[in-house]
């Protein structure tokens, strides 16, 4: 408990210390924060948290009409994906257009792994998003050139939906999603693409009041567990179904 309690601590110092040096590099209007609890925390499908509870801290900071910084620290829980790493942060800028309805934005996240050397990477993404009344549309594009700590190269494609339930503060949401690489045989590729290539999709529901919103996401992957050897290096059984509860506090 006082190791989970200290990670807590890392993790809303750093992502604090994150969010106030941008933001004290220059002051903007349209800063957005939030703190988010959940009972898993999963990314594409593949759990980041060990298949435990998990905090993380996010920020969108806007530092020009076009550019944009997305900051966001979480907890990992001595992770087996990422080579017992506890704390994963990471910073995007990213340049952002908003035109006839649509907005597009394009940019490059850097992924760190606090206290453990060679399990950093950096990926390039882009967006695309419209919103049609109640309903809102994204497509998503994330590349990660070849490096040693994920076996090779990494490319994700996502599209997302969410719809407004009108007259009530309920918003149902899902995607579906495609992973693919380079490296299927190094254990290191593991990390992000367990036995290889493979699909994801969750569908979910969130009450919101306030600044405040509740929510439940199932989730689960294309990943046969069978593929991926339980000795292997980066390891983690939860890569499949799973109903994921979380509640998140925004400023």
């Amino acid at each position: 408990m006082k190791t989970y309690l200290r990670t807590l601590a890392r993790a809303a110092v750093a992502s604090g210390g994150l969010v106030a040096a941008a933001a004290h590099a220059q002051p903007v209007t349209g800063t957005s924060i939030a703190i988010e609890g959940a009972t898993d925390w999963r990314e594409r499908g593949l759990s980041w948290s060990d298949g435990k509870p998990a905090v993380g801290v996010s920020a969108t900071i806007p530092v020009a009409s076009s550019l944009e910084f997305d900051l966001a620290g979480v907890t990992l829980r001595d992770s087996e994906r990422h080579g017992g790493a506890d704390l994963a942060l990471s910073v995007t800028p990213r340049y952002v257009v908003t035109t006839g309805g649509w907005r597009l934005g394009a940019g490059v996240r850097a992924n760190v792994f606090a206290g453990r050397s060679g399990m950093n990477y950096v990926e390039l993404n882009g967006e695309i998003e419209r919103t049609i009344g109640p309903a809102r549309l994204m497509a998503a594009v994330d590349y990660a050139p070849s490096q040693n700590s994920i076996g090779g190269h990494n490319f994700h494609v996502e599209g997302r939906a969410s719809v407004g339930i009108p007259g009530l503060p309920l918003t149902v949401y899902g995607g579906v999603g495609h992973t693919s690489g380079s490296s299927r045989n190094d254990p290191r590729a593991w990390r992000l693409r367990p036995g290889g290539s493979y699909s994801d999709h969750h569908v979910g529901i969130e009450h919101s009041a306030l600044n405040l919103a509740l929510g439940a996401r199932y989730s689960d992957t294309s990943i046969d567990i069978d593929e991926v050897p339980a000795a292997a290096t980066y390891y983690d059984r939860h890569l499949g179904a799973r109903m994921v509860g979380y509640i998140r506090f925004s400023i």
